[in-house]
């Protein structure tokens, strides 16, 4: 592809209310909970759905784009509050306040350069700067912070893009995915394929600790970067580029880390598909960034959702925040050791089975915990293999490709279920492109 200073052509804006509630219904303001405050200081969360769509521009402007707008609008009505904004209610709490006049941004563009559909959602290193092009633009307003916002992106007669930007303090990837696969039943007008309503009832999650005015008072008194590591990743020499471990890489892993556990005559960890990639993507994003000391903490972050885990137990279609972390450390000089497989696994799994089912006690001083690793540079993930990304269907295919671009503002690592639906594992990552060409090096010599 060649560069261009804008790579897209707009061809329409509007703005998408829900769909009217029934006569006597009415959508009330919504408070945030000890889990949505945390994530006020943040960065929208931004996903491209890539679909095959071999017909010219026009024809998805006159027989699909009426059927998207409509389809929005009944997917609005269910997840009705991703149309509001978050601000402070009369009582000095923030909520998401919704009123009838709420509205969601949709963007139609047109591709340039049509072509290069494949390149652009393909799995290669590509130049960040062509993919922000495809996503919308939520801005970031301290008094009133629009939630979500809509871009799809044609590339007439092979594919098209439907991007997403929302605020985290809305909700997790679970809510999110929720609603995209709603607006896709929707389209279809298979109301059989709709997830389950959501459920919006803040009460299932008692705050006996008064977390919400800790996490409040933490988040806004912190500035973002003692919250996250902001990379701030932008220009030409920065790149995206997605890797996938099949089961057979994964069940390779696994082996040498069973193999290491019985060499040194240790008990095997409970390795799962997740614990077992994750630490030999965190090696190799060790071994790229090469200036770690090897005297020098090394941490790895990752959001737990507490659906399953709570007791009493919430609703699974509980919509909002319902994450907290994980945090695992381990010295980098074992890590880059001979074992350091072995014992990245260890700590993760170790990790997961020390979260038992108390909220609560987790999310107590939370803030200060991820302050506390922000300085080290953790390898943090955005997503989960259980979000069912590639479950979407808009009735176009299956998504060539999906992408998650707000990492480059975190420096996380996207991870999704494999498109093949094989067991394995996707990890997105955005790097300068010497590191990228590093970090897939490492990635590859690893999996011998």
């Amino acid at each position: 592809m060649k560069p261009s200073a804008s790579a897209v052509t707009l061809l329409e804006q509007s703005r998408i209310s829900p769909l009217p509630p029934a006569a006597g219904d009415y959508r009330p303001s919504l408070p945030l909970s000890f889990f949505d405050v945390l994530w006020l200081n943040y960065s929208a969360v931004e996903r491209l759905f890539f679909f095959p769509f071999p017909h010219p521009t026009s024809h998805f402007l006159e027989f699909h784009l009426p059927c998207l707008k409509s389809a929005l609008a009944v997917a609005l009505a269910a997840f009705y509050p991703l149309a509001g904004t978050v601000r402070r209610s009369s009582s000095d709490r923030f909520e998401i306040s919704c009123s009838a006049s709420d509205a969601v941004p949709l963007t139609i563009c047109d591709y340039v350069s049509a072509t290069d559909y494949h390149e652009i959602s393909g799995n290669q290193p590509r130049e960040l700067s062509k993919l922000l092009q495809l996503v919308p633009k939520l801005p970031l307003r301290r008094g009133a912070q629009p939630l979500l916002a809509t871009q799809i992106t044609l590339f007439s007669g092979h594919g098209l893009c439907l991007a997403l930007a929302v605020h985290h303090s809305a909700c997790d990837g679970f809510s999110s995915m929720q609603f995209v696969k709603s607006w896709a039943a929707a389209f279809r007008q298979n109301t059989a394929a709709a997830p389950p309503q959501p459920v919006m009832d803040r009460s299932v999650i008692p705050d006996p600790r008064h977390l919400y005015d800790q996490n409040e008072k933490a988040v806004l008194d912190a500035s973002a970067e003692e919250m996250i590591v902001t990379s701030g990743l932008a220009g030409a020499s920065v790149f995206a580029a997605t890797f996938t471990l099949s089961a057979a890489k994964i069940a390779g892993l696994n082996q040498r880390v069973q193999l290491a556990a019985a060499e040194q005559r240790r008990p095997s960890p409970r390795c799962s598909v997740f614990s077992v990639s994750c630490a030999h993507a965190w090696i190799c994003l060790l071994k790229t960034r090469a200036r770690e000391s090897p005297d020098r903490e090394a941490h790895f972050a990752f959001a737990v959702d507490w659906r399953r885990r709570i007791r009493p137990p919430i609703p699974a279609n509980y919509f909002g925040n319902c994450l907290s972390g994980c945090f695992v450390k381990c010295d980098a000089g074992e890590l880059l050791g001979e074992d350091g497989l072995f014992t990245a696994a260890t700590a993760i799994a170790k990790a997961i089975d020390g979260i038992g089912d108390d909220v609560h006690a987790n999310m107590d001083g939370i803030v200060g915990r991820l302050a506390s690793v922000a300085p080290f540079q953790p390898l943090s993930l955005a997503g989960s293999p259980k979000l069912g990304v590639y479950e979407v269907d808009f009735g176009w295919g299956k998504a060539r490709k999906v992408e998650v671009t707000s990492i480059r503002e975190t420096g996380a690592m996207a991870v999704a279920e494999s498109r093949d639906g094989e067991g394995g594992i996707e990890f997105g990552i955005v790097l300068p492109d010497k590191e990228m060409e590093a970090f897939a090096g490492f990635l590859a010599a690893g999996m011998g």
